[in-house]
């Protein structure tokens, strides 16, 4: 953890890299910061990129250069630096090889004798001619030798040299030569050993000083430290009892990093008892220091110690000992690693005895052993390994960063081959790493080691090796000192200078720091940085520099490489404005030929600008369309020009200048092709030459030619172009404009051929315009000349296609007339007509009326805001023209409605809709409209990011937890929920809106701020669960501590950087000789040295933000007896002795309490108890019986336990021989000195008992035995023995041994014995360690049964468990096996249907197993769809409203057991939602019929009458969703039948009602007008008649009437003014026609009917009516 906050600091420094040219070098640095520090590499003070060659790239953080197929060039110093702060004292860099320092040869390392002189030579190169300094272990040598012992010299060549004269012992060490110039630094090492020569100098005395005491027990360390000063620097030598001391295996020796001279004995025995002396000499002196040691052994000590042991490599060692008693457990140490039975150590114990085996004694094995006992007391042995290594590697070696790592090994022959390794790597000499071999002596040092240079070096020479682990520890530094005296200047306008005053130079001088100025917005609670410098001590802030107005406060602090100082905030606020700002700059815009050019930026304000296009000013209008929107600004360019090509456009707005380039690209220009006859045209004279094409371009420019020379527009030629048409039209042909015409275009070019003939031979007297319904006939017709003109057959071309009669299409000429009916016009057959006769011909314009295709019905439509909505039509043919109406009001295109026509379609569209484009829309042609609703609703605020609905954190306590949305709109609204609850806003919580961003901030964390967090905007919501992994501070802790103990209490906290503050019993603790207060990166410790009664108390650390307290209770040392009297196992005494009992306690103070039978012994005449130091004794005088019993002396912490005493009973008057009869009686009689003495008789050894024969009694002091009828058997020799009263405390014995058990894994084990007393108390014990009860261990007792239960079992509860009592002992081994999971029940597939719900389940043989649902191999995340259920031995998984995209392969898996299904998720059956309906369509217009069945994948086949139906021009068979449909266009008569529809449905009739047209009526007033319309089948309802849109009814002057089908309207009376439309109308049939009423004749009509002539079938009449000179001529045809 870095303890120095977000300071940048360089963790390890690069080392220099020498490579062959060719291969790839890599430089590698790490660097370490919050936040992660941008870092740049550099050479020669130029930055190198990512790219070609070069090669940068970060591992963590390690930051990595890499130079590919490296060249002499690439020799040289290469930096790197931190722009996020870098505050090291100097640039790092890789150094491969230039002008920088470095060495061309190396300093030599050196052994020589004491006395003799040391030389270092090196030389090095660089340019200028490096600095050199010399330096013995980091220190510098002036700072440790006298002038006169050394000299340093350059001498010609580069070359430098240290000289030592007259080496002494404390020279040897590691000398580092460091060489820098302005170009880079260098730095060597070379290692000096100085071999001691025997001097017969005088001893100093060592008697002269006061001899210091040091006791310490077995088994602990001693050390001894002695701090000497002088010059030259001593010679220190430690000895015992006058004998020099050697670094060994349990003596170290070295001088520590505060200048004392330390002897530290290991593992101390008690032979290391003596005296200890440090003697001090050099040339002007000597001194001497000494300290005698008491080296204790334990309470209990072993029966046979451990012995050194000496054994060769390779072989077997083996340590034995005897502990005190058998049951007694021991464990093994090498040092101060326990060792366990392994393939290495084999471990045993029979009866007291304890063996430690190794087995493939090495090396590393070499060390002190130690076997303890579980009281403490220890054994010590030395294990020496003899092999090819004499003198092995420490165990460990720590060192700080930037001071030198040396080893040394000895070996025992000159010539052998050694490695070197680290981590397993081999090493070799660098700069940096030295490598040195003398003799057998072999040395390596690391030089300036850095924290990544920690790990285990091992030195190996054949199959011998030696290892040892390096530590480097990070060197304490401060963090710098907070700036003082903050001034704040605000009469600046729009600004404020800020000043402060950095701390003294001398308390940063060593290292480099930067000042940084932060700003906060009122009301936020983010500081954000503003200005950092190194030298600089004020700062100028304009409003420029915020990003939004408001008011702002600032603070300032320091920052170096070791951390971040408190920061200084200035006293007041000030009010800044930004100034504005391009938030988005120009894009320069590349576009063909004719295309828009589009250009926009958006600025940080609303200010207006202005635009130009080369230096000219642009307007609004014509080609430029200029925009505003807030800060949006846009200009669009129409119709761009290749004269615009690489024009600067640039946008001028108060201050602000931006300008892009408009790249105009020439567009490729292609004609479309074209017919022969376009091409090959032949015009009559005076007729009009009009040529044409078409090109692929709108904006193309062509140029026309006739026989190669240009033409140019006149009076009598025009040149015109109309959007992709090209054409050039002369007026009136003359012969000369006979000739070939080109068409040129960039890229394509068209040719045609004129030809100017006579006159035309025909005339026309048809109209050439002709308007029609679709599907009504047309009739063209024109009349020639002559009826025997020399064409007799017509040729009809339409879109230069031929037209042939055919079905729709008929020829007719008749005389001079000439005609082309078309029987069912068409949309597609509209277009121009042109009958040609000979060279002349005449054009037809046929124009059906527009009617709307699609959409058909109206529309329905709904949107959001901000939307784009596109409403379309397709029309009926392409050119015809429509209008848009919004609730009856024309609409007309702006800037966010667009009306566009592509082809045959329509569209209207809405860039961005508002509710206030809701409304009616109306697309209307002159025959057609169809209505769209919009409807325009606010859009849903949606959650834009985290995408997912879920998001999981986890946090420590204390971190800032901030939880961000971003919305789809700025001003949308949210709640935010925890745990369900809506939150709101206090001191822990806030709040946060930044444009479309909302934040809940938690600016520390606890425990109690874990859960669900939910974002809610009502249309969207996201979901964080939130973790917080444990507290943030450490709970209260109880400690107890003993007497002259180091206390060290310790905390670790959320944050390395917290300042914290220690303080006990309400008071600040301070540092003094006692008190040591300890940082070591998130951990915080005081140490108190020596404890004492008064250190207890309550101990409080201060985090600011939290406290932890420590309840402390520092007792007396642990009373113990350390010796008591001898006494034997029993001790028998007569009645009126006196009973002594004694003891020794371990302190003189140690209060004891004697008792005897349990019953507690105070002073009295009958007994004395005296204290005497440690000696504690109690005399009971002139014991009795009733003083018999277990005596105990209780000192708290240890009893001594008194043998049972035996009181003797004396015999008054004793047993004398006796000579009796057979058959007789005979009585033995004695006295006994009191009368309550029990006996014993025995016969000849054997106890007599009392029977028949035999009666023992006991009369006062007097006991006798009476024998009865006395046979010759029972005579021998007849004993009455004392009898010993024991008043003894019985012994518990365990009648029932325990058998192995075997336990599961996560389970439960039960070990029970049985007791011979039901009160007998047990222990249960493991190595060693006695089993208290707890959440995993229960203690329980039946009667005489004892049982242990271990819950929760796990793999490391395997062992031996031992169940004790005071005078017995039983034990049991627990095996506990991976616990084995089986299935109960599996899983079985599942075959189910769509938006059903499939469950599985699975059961277990355990409760707990955490087990993981998966489908398809991923595993599966519970939500709404996917329910994980946990039951006990159940799990289930339910899955809901399936898909079918749900089938697969269904897998439940947990610690070993794994089962699978398959589920097969079935298309539902489709069934009929909305079935057909029966229709009545009109001829020739379309009918729909509509099927909704349940899923949208069923596929549908139309049928009618049986036949299957196919897509063609007329039908049209759709499928949208669950909706199938068919669309019949143009019905006609043969469409009527039964339809239906697979999947089966109803049949459905479809009858088709076909309306004859009307024929218009001419009549003159007050003529009677008659219409008839007859319809194809019967009407239920009446038809309409309208007349001009009035509708007409039965009535005086008119009359409607209906027969079957035919339905007829007569007016009988007409005028002038009922001239108009007639329209009949029944259900969606209707037809038209006119009604003309001519005005009536008035004066004389004259009559007169000519013959004309007849043909073959008719006759032909002229009538001509004459009227008041007016003369009206008919012409009648079809007359027979």
């Amino acid at each position: 953890m870095d303890i120095f906050g977000g300071a940048p600091r360089v963790l390890g420094y690069p080392r220099p890299v020498v490579v062959q040219c060719g291969i790839n070098a890599t430089l590698k640095c790490q660097i370490g910061g919050d936040p992660r520090p941008d870092v740049v590499w550099e050479r020669k003070n130029v930055q190198i990129l990512s790219e070609g060659r070069y090669q940068i790239s970060e591992d963590g953080k390690a930051y990595l250069l890499t130079i590919c197929a490296v060249t002499l060039q690439d020799a040289g110093v290469h930096n790197g630096t931190k722009p996020s702060g870098n505050l090291e004292d100097g640039e790092w860099g890789g150094q491969l090889n230039d002008d920088a320092a470095h060495f061309l040869i190396k300093p030599i390392s050196l052994r020589v004798d004491r006395g003799e002189d040391a030389a270092f030579s090196c030389k090095l190169w660089g340019t200028p001619l490096p600095k050199v300094v010399w330096e013995k272990d980091g220190k510098k040598l002036n700072d440790i030798f006298e002038s006169a012992h050394y000299s340093v010299s350059i001498q010609d060549g580069n070359w430098f040299q240290l000289k030592i004269f007259r080496t002494r012992l404390p020279d040897k060490g590691v000398y580092t030569c460091r060489a820098a110039n302005c170009h880079g630094q260098a730095l060597a090492g070379a290692v000096l050993l100085v071999e001691a020569v025997p001097e017969y100098a005088e001893e100093p005395s060592e008697n002269a000083p006061k001899v210091k005491k040091f006791a310490v027990s077995e088994g602990k360390h001693a050390k001894f430290r002695c701090f000497v000063t002088g010059k030259p620097k001593p010679e220190i030598i430690w000895k015992k009892d006058g004998v020099p001391l050697d670094a060994g295996r349990r003596h170290y020796i070295f001088e520590d990093r505060e200048g004392y001279y330390t002897l530290k004995v290991l593992y101390s025995k008690v032979q290391d008892s003596g005296l200890y002396v440090c003697a001090a000499s050099n040339a002007l002196g000597n001194t001497l220091s000494a300290v005698q040691l008491s080296v204790k052994g334990p309470a209990v000590r072993f029966k046979q110690s451990l012995t050194d042991v000496e054994v060769s490599e390779r072989g077997t060692a083996v340590l034995e000992c005897d502990v005190p008693d058998e049951v007694m457990s021991a464990a093994w140490y090498l040092e101060d690693k326990r060792l366990a039975a392994s393939s290495k150590y084999g471990m045993e114990q029979k009866g007291t005895r304890r063996r430690l085996t190794i087995r493939d004694v090495g090396a590393d094995d070499d060390g002190v052993y130690l076997c303890e006992m579980p009281d403490g007391g220890k054994s010590i042995a030395e294990l020496t390994v003899k092999g090819t290594i004499v003198r092995k590697l420490p165990r460990k070696l720590e060192v700080l960063e930037g001071e030198n790592a040396a080893f040394c090994v000895e070996v025992e022959a000159d010539d052998l081959e050694v490695h070197w390794f680290k981590d397993s790597l081999k090493l070799r000499e660098t700069h940096q790493t030295i490598l040195k071999s003398f003799n057998q002596t072999h040395v390596l040092v690391f030089i300036n080691v850095a924290h990544q240079d920690t790990g285990v070096v091992t030195f190996v020479t054949g199959r011998s090796k030696t290892s040892c682990r390096l530590k480097v520890k990070a060197a304490r530094h401060s963090p710098p000192i907070c700036p003082v005296g903050v001034q704040m200047d605000v009469e600046y306008p729009n600004g404020v200078l800020l000043s402060w005053v950095p701390v003294s130079p001398s308390t940063t001088a060593t290292t480099r720091s930067i000042f940084v100025v932060e700003r906060q917005e009122a009301g936020s609670q983010e500081w954000s940085k503003c200005f950092t410098s190194e030298t600089a001590t004020q700062a100028e802030v304009t409003g420029d520099s915020v990003p939004v107005e408001g008011n702002y406060r600032f603070r300032v602090c320091c920052i170096n490489k070791y951390g971040r100082s408190g920061h200084v905030e200035f006293p007041n606020v000030v009010h800044l404005v930004p100034g504005p700002k391009i938030r988005q700059r120009l894009q320069g815009c590349e576009v063909a030929e004719g295309e828009e050019a589009r250009f926009s930026l958006e600025l940080s304000a609303s200010l207006p600008g202005t635009w130009f296009l080369n230096s000219t000013q642009l307007q609004q209008g014509g080609r430029y369309a200029v925009q505003q929107a807030q800060g949006q600004h846009s200009l669009v360019i129409g119709e761009t020009r290749m004269a615009d090509n690489a024009a600067e456009v640039t946008f001028i707005a108060n201050g602000i200048r931006d300008l892009a380039v408009l790249k105009v690209q020439t567009a490729e220009v292609k004609f479309s092709p074209q017919s022969e006859r376009d091409r090959e045209k032949t015009v009559a004279s005076g007729d009009a030459i009009v040529l044409y094409c078409e090109v692929s371009h709108a904006f193309a420019h062509v140029s026309w030619f006739k026989d190669g020379a240009e033409l140019q527009a006149n009076d009598g030629l025009t040149v015109q172009s109309e959007r992709n048409m090209r054409r050039i039209v002369v007026q009136s042909a003359e012969a000369s404009d006979s000739g070939v015409y080109t068409c040129k275009a960039a890229g394509d070019v068209v040719q045609f051929n004129v030809q100017v003939a006579g006159k035309r031979v025909f005339y026309v007297h048809e109209h050439l315009h002709r308007s029609s319904m679709e599907l009504d006939p047309v009739v063209l017709h024109c009349q020639v000349s002559s009826a025997d003109a020399a064409v007799v057959w017509y040729v009809l071309l339409k879109d230069g296609r031929e037209i042939q009669p055919s079905d729709n299409f008929t020829l007719q000429a008749e005389g001079g007339l000439r005609r082309l009916i078309i029987r069912s016009a068409e949309v597609a057959d509209a277009g121009a007509y042109t009958c040609h006769c000979g060279d002349r011909s005449v054009e037809f314009d046929v124009n059906p009326p527009v009617m709307i295709v699609e959409p058909r019905d109206d529309v329905v439509m709904d949107c959001h805001t901000r939307d784009e909505v596109l409403l379309q039509c397709e029309l009926s043919r392409s050119t015809g023209t429509v209008h848009w109406y919004k609730d009856g009001a024309l609409v007309e295109e702006d800037s966010n409605v667009r009306l566009a026509s592509e082809g045959p379609y329509r569209r209207l569209s809405v860039l961005h809709a508002a509710p206030g484009d809701s409304g009616e829309y109306v697309c209307d042609t002159d025959g057609d409209s169809v209505f769209f609703q919009l409807t325009v609703a606010e859009a849903p605020v949606r959650i834009v990011s985290p995408e997912a609905s879920e998001v999981e954190l986890t946090l420590r306590p204390a971190e800032r937890l901030e939880l961000s949305c971003q919305l789809s709109r700025l001003n949308a609204p949210v709640r935010w929920y925890r745990d369900g609850l809506e939150v709101e806003e206090g001191p822990g919580l806030l709040l946060e809106a930044d444009g479309a961003r909302r934040s809940l901030v938690v600016p520390a964390v606890s425990g109690g701020d874990g859960g669900e967090y939910v974002c809610d905007t009502q249309d969207d919501c996201v979901a964080f669960l939130v973790t917080v992994a444990g507290e943030t501070k450490l709970k209260a802790r109880e400690l107890r501590f003993t007497v002259s103990d180091d206390m060290e209490l310790e905390c670790e906290l959320s944050r390395a950087d917290a300042v914290t503050s220690w303080y006990k019993d309400g008071r600040r603790v301070e540092d003094d000789e006692r008190f040591c207060q300890e940082e070591e990166g998130a951990f915080r410790s005081l140490v108190i040295l020596c404890a004492e009664l008064a250190d207890g108390g309550e101990y409080v650390l201060d985090v600011v933000d939290d406290t932890v307290t420590f309840l402390v209770t520092v007792e007396e040392p642990r009373v113990s007896i350390v010796g008591n009297s001898d006494v034997a196992d029993y001790q028998e005494m007569v009645s009126g002795e006196d009973l002594i009992l004694a003891c020794e306690v371990s302190r003189a103070n140690a209060p004891v309490q004697w008792y005897c039978n349990e019953r507690r012994l105070t002073g009295d005449d009958h007994t004395i108890i005296q204290t005497s130091g440690t000696l504690r004794k109690i005399i009971v005088s002139n014991v009795q019986a009733a003083d018999s019993g277990k005596y105990v002396c209780d000192a708290v912490d240890d009893k001594m336990v008194s043998i049972p005493l035996i009181i003797k009973i004396k015999f008054l008057t004793p047993l004398r021989d006796t000579v009796a009869h057979a058959d007789g009686m005979i009585t033995l009689r004695c006295e006994v000195c009191r009368p309550k003495a029990d006996v014993q008789w025995l016969r000849n050894g054997v106890e007599v008992v009392p029977g028949r024969r035999f009666s023992v009694r006991a009369d006062g002091v007097e006991r006798s035995l009476t024998i009865h009828r006395l046979t010759a058997e029972d005579a021998g020799e007849y004993v009455c023995d004392r009898s010993s009263l024991k008043v003894q405390e019985a012994q518990v014995m365990f009648t029932r041994r325990m058998e192995a058990v075997m336990g599961e894994e996560f389970g439960e084990a039960v070990l029970e014995t049985e007791v011979s007393l039901d009160t007998g108390e047990v222990q249960w014990m493991r190595q060693g360690v006695v089993i208290q009860p707890g959440p995993r261990h229960a203690l329980a007792q039946d009667g005489c049964t004892r049982r242990l239960t271990v819950r929760n079992l796990s793999l490391a509860d395997r062992g031996t468990y031992r169940c004790e009592t005071l005078h017995d002992r039983t034990q049991v081994k627990l095996n506990v096996e991976p616990r084995k999971i089986s299935m109960h029940k599996a899983l079985g597939d599942q075959e189910t249907f769509e938006r059903e719900t499939a469950s599985f389940e699975v059961e277990l043989s355990h409760a707990d197993v955490e087990g993981v649902w998966q489908k398809d191999g991923i595993r599966v995340k519970p939500n709404n769809q996917w329910r994980v259920s946990s039951n006990g031995l159940v799990h289930g998984l339910t899955l809901s409203n399936l898909t079918l995209e749900d089938s697969g392969t269904i897998m439940f898996s947990g610690e070993g057991v794994r089962t699978s299904a398959r589920l097969t998720v079935k298309e539902l059956p489709v069934s009929i939602v909305k079935p057909l309906r029966d229709r009545t369509a009109l001829e020739k217009h379309r009918v729909i019929l509509e099927c909704i069945v349940s899923t949208p994948r069923a596929t549908a086949a139309w049928y009618c009458g049986g036949v299957a139906l196919e897509p063609s021009e007329r039908l049209e068979l759709l499928a949208d969703g669950c909706s199938h449909r068919l669309v019949i266009k143009q019905v006609a008569l043969g469409d009527e039948g039964h339809y239906r529809v697979e999947p089966r449905t109803n049949e459905v009739r479809v009858t088709l009602v076909m309306v004859r047209e009307l024929e218009d009526v001419e009549v003159r007033a007050p003529d009677a007008a008659c219409f008839r319309c007859e319809v194809s089948v019967a009407i239920d309802k009446p038809p309409a008649w309208t007349l001009n849109g009035e509708v007409l009814q039965s009535g005086p002057l008119v009359r409607v009437e209906s027969q079957g089908t035919v339905h007829k309207l007569t007016l009988k009376q007409t005028d002038e003014d009922m001239s108009g439309a007639v329209r009949f109308t029944t259900g969606k049939a209707r037809s038209s026609a006119t009604l003309k009423v001519c005005p009536e004749y008035g004066g004389v009509v004259v009559c007169w009917l000519l013959w004309l002539g007849r043909d073959a079938h008719r006759m032909t009449f002229k009538l001509v009516i004459i009227q008041e000179k007016h003369v009206k001529r008919h012409r009648f045809e079809g007359l027979d």
